[in-house]
């Protein structure tokens, strides 16, 4: 049977709250609503929920997921220690965690969930696909959802005011990768594969149109099963036509297998890749091999103020890796939280517009939102793999 797990969290321990199955919207979620209220009132102060969605289900290195919900912990908990009062009484921040198992219908009963107990904002969720799914729900309650892993430009273009997206879209992406293939790596014959996800299609679609816009020559476009390990047939075809770069789509451990795959073929092509193929060794290589390139999410961590400090009590405090994720969640956190204390109010449809006029300084730089939700000026990295070290070749936005 498959489960949805809501849970309070605070620092390293996840306590279940319920477990329930595909009825949990219909039923059993009416069992704690009751002690689930947003607003939870007592003499002394107010409890205040704030919703965490995402694919939490196994928990492996190359799942991210967790590392965006401890970034989320860590600004709850960073909240709370600054002791702050909301309509004039002291405000204590938790976090309600909701494993959606990276499914659309399971994102759509998580999203009524959170709707049904009330919650002032839901950071999530952590796929474009969930994301999209749950959007309406949300927008429905007016209840902001802000996505610190969401990438995909369908997420904002469904004319929701609640969605809000605190990562560069995809097309941002994609011209950012077509404009460094033709101007700094001068490719003059370039190959295109996608790994069969909507994003993938899309980052790999936009690329392929900006590349012919300005003038370049695609000689390869084609699609692998984002769960295959065989690429000899797509291979073999770039190899013949001559490549001399390579931009793949694909994400995590099938990135680092594609890569492999393209040493043992001995194909020459510089390999170009986005952000969710970064490994986890980062900022060691890993298996990639020297020459690689890749578009990261975010400015480097190193220039950042706080970072050091950021980043001994993340260690402190969690298991999951620090990543680029974790940080954009804990801004999404803060954001929402500086919102609502701005308004002096939990009501979230007057958080939802105050995001939208917000210019927030977080650790992942500034972030502010255009009128559909996507974040103005998004930050990125380009690296390159010198001496099995991801170096830093360029930045943009931020």
């Amino acid at each position: 049977m498959n489960f949805i797990c809501l849970r309070h969290s605070s620092g390293k321990q996840y306590f279940p709250f319920i477990s329930i199955s595909i009825f949990f919207s219909a039923c059993v979620f009416a069992v704690f609503l009751p002690s689930l209220s947003a607003h939870a009132q007592s003499s002394s102060g107010q409890t205040i929920f704030i919703g965490f969605a995402g694919g939490l289900g196994k928990k492996t290195q190359s799942n991210l997921s967790y590392s965006a919900r401890d970034g989320a912990q860590m600004a709850v908990d960073d909240a709370n220690q600054r002791k702050l009062q909301i309509g004039g009484r002291p405000a204590f921040f938790k976090l309600l965690v909701a494993d959606d198992q990276s499914d659309v219908n399971f994102a759509r009963v998580t999203a009524k969930s959170f709707v049904a107990s009330g919650v002032v904002g839901v950071i999530g969720h952590n796929t474009t696909d969930t994301s999209v799914a749950a959007a309406p729900i949300y927008a429905e309650a007016g209840i902001p959802q802000l996505s610190p892993t969401s990438t995909g430009r369908q997420f904002t273009q469904g004319g929701y005011r609640t969605v809000f997206q605190l990562l560069g879209h995809s097309d941002i992406t994609s011209i950012h990768l077509a404009k460094v293939s033709l101007e700094m790596l001068k490719a003059r014959r370039i190959a295109v594969i996608d790994n069969g996800t909507a994003l993938g299609a899309a980052l790999a679609d936009v690329f392929v149109r900006q590349v012919k816009q300005d003038g370049g020559l695609v000689v390869v476009r084609d699609t692998v099963n984002s769960k295959t390990s065989d690429f000899n047939a797509v291979l073999s075809r770039v190899k013949n036509e001559g490549a001399d770069l390579l931009f793949f789509t694909g994400v995590g451990p099938q990135a680092i297998a594609f890569s492999q795959h393209c040493q043992r073929l001995g194909i020459n092509a510089t390999l170009l890749l986005s952000g969710g193929a970064v490994n986890l060794e980062f900022p060691d290589s890993g298996p990639y091999p020297e020459g690689t390139h890749l578009l990261l999410h975010g400015l480097p961590v190193e220039s950042r103020p706080g970072y050091a400090q950021f980043e001994k009590i993340y260690n402190k405090k969690f298991d999951s890796p620090l990543t680029a994720y974790a940080i954009f969640s804990y801004d999404a956190v803060g954001m929402l939280i500086e919102a609502l204390r701005k308004n002096n109010s939990l009501d979230p449809k007057a958080a939802m517009e105050t995001l939208h006029n917000m210019q927030y300084k977080g650790m992942s730089g500034t972030v502010s939102f255009a009128i559909d939700g996507s974040q103005n000026n998004p930050p990125y990295t380009l690296y390159r793999v010198s001496q099995r070290k991801w170096q830093v070749t360029r930045t943009f936005g931020g």
